[in-house]
């Protein structure tokens, strides 16, 4: 049962940020056997409002939220920690590792199999990264994929989405859950559970999109991930941009923050400049790939000198990209994770690859 592996494991990983054992009990008694996700223990992200579509919709479809899983401290600069008030979440592969963040406890959770299933917001890898360092699968579908309890977001940054064990799981589970909303009726339509595809699928590969160099062992398992059926690499060229300024300034254009228009006008030149070379890769290949950090787990106290871990993942943030990670391995012992970016809106294509290099891994123990 989830509360006993809660008991279990959150002394030790400190993931639960509160927890609602009486609800999820209630719920359970009441659940409809015939909904999709019946029964299904889940956890929410802390600080997720509870009228938000991503919960009203899971709980409709059957799921038992259990309560809300630790974030990284709001004032933090680097957010790949988590901090339930009083002890960092820790990684079940190595407790002197972080599961990264800001989805911190939903990683750690379904990493050490408490739960099958957790949500999370991505708005500069905050799904991914912890996905990364945990041996999980972390999805971001495509900018509106899920609708936001705020509604639309002026920056645009922040996406809903889930971590779980398999493919499968996160593209039901995001599936159940799209569509407009009366709280974001500007959000993309239902999205029907995409059937995965075998390929064979074109790739390109990035080890950096920046100078910022990958680590030699995470970059080498990653390029070694991609020889395998229905993967063929192609050359390809992708005339980036760097992202922080625009992700700075479209981060606090979320937030409500006075920004400089001559800051505005950067951003959306970055954007638009990025988004179209991604669209010209798209031409030669079908999705693209890169590590999903360039480094493994750090300490689990470490974030602030560790900023640089969500470079190769906050510019699909800015362009809006679906992306996944997905487990392809281990170095020194801790999970490395792939990223595949696909097309806008073609989020099936990022999944239906993710499954061909997904190898699948548990923490000993």
């Amino acid at each position: 049962m989830a509360l006993d592996g809660v008991a279990r494991w959150d002394p030790v990983l400190h993931f639960i940020d509160s927890l609602d054992a009486d609800g999820a009990l209630s719920l359970a008694e009441r659940v409809d056997l015939g909904l999709p996700l019946a029964g299904v223990p889940v956890l929410i992200k802390a600080r997720t409002p509870a009228g938000s579509p991503i919960v009203t919709r899971l709980i409709a479809a059957g799921a038992i939220p259990l309560g809300t899983s630790t974030r990284a401290r709001a004032d933090a600069v680097s957010q790949t920690f988590g901090w339930n008030g009083s002890e960092y979440t820790r990684n079940p592969w190595d407790l002197s590792r972080s599961p990264g963040g800001s989805s911190a406890g939903a990683a750690a959770a379904v990493a050490a199999g408490v739960v099958p299933l957790a949500t999370g917001g991505d708005s500069a890898g905050s799904l991914r990264i912890p996905a990364s360092f945990c041996g999980v699968v972390g999805f971001k579908g495509s900018a509106g994929r899920v609708p936001r309890a705020d509604g639309r977001a002026l920056g645009g940054l922040t996406i809903g989405g889930f971590m779980a064990t398999s493919v499968e799981d996160v593209a039901l589970a995001t599936s159940l859950v799209s569509g407009p909303d009366r709280l974001d009726p500007w959000a993309l339509p239902h999205w029907p559970t995409p059937a995965l595809e075998a390929g064979p699928f074109r790739v390109a590969y990035r080890s950096a999109l920046s100078p910022l160099v990958c680590d030699p062992s995470v970059d080498a398992l990653v390029r070694g991930s991609l020889g395998v059926p229905g993967i063929v690499v192609r050359d390809a060229r992708l005339d980036w941009l760097p992202v922080d300024s625009a992700w700075l300034t479209l981060r606090d254009l979320d937030a409500g923050l006075p920004v400089e228009p001559a800051a505005v006008r950067d951003a959306v030149r970055v954007r638009t400049h990025n988004t179209t070379a991604l669209a010209d890769l798209f031409t030669e290949v079908d999705v693209l790939i890169t590590p999903t950090t360039p480094t493994v787990a750090h300490g689990y106290d470490q974030h602030e000198q560790n900023i640089v871990v969500g470079d190769l993942c906050w510019g699909f943030n800015v362009t809006g990209h679906p992306a996944v990670s997905v487990p392809v391995g281990l170095v020194d012992g801790l999970p490395v994770g792939a990223q595949v970016v696909a097309p806008p809106g073609r989020d099936d294509l990022a999944l239906s690859v993710a499954a061909r290099l997904m190898t699948p891994i548990s923490p000993p123990g």
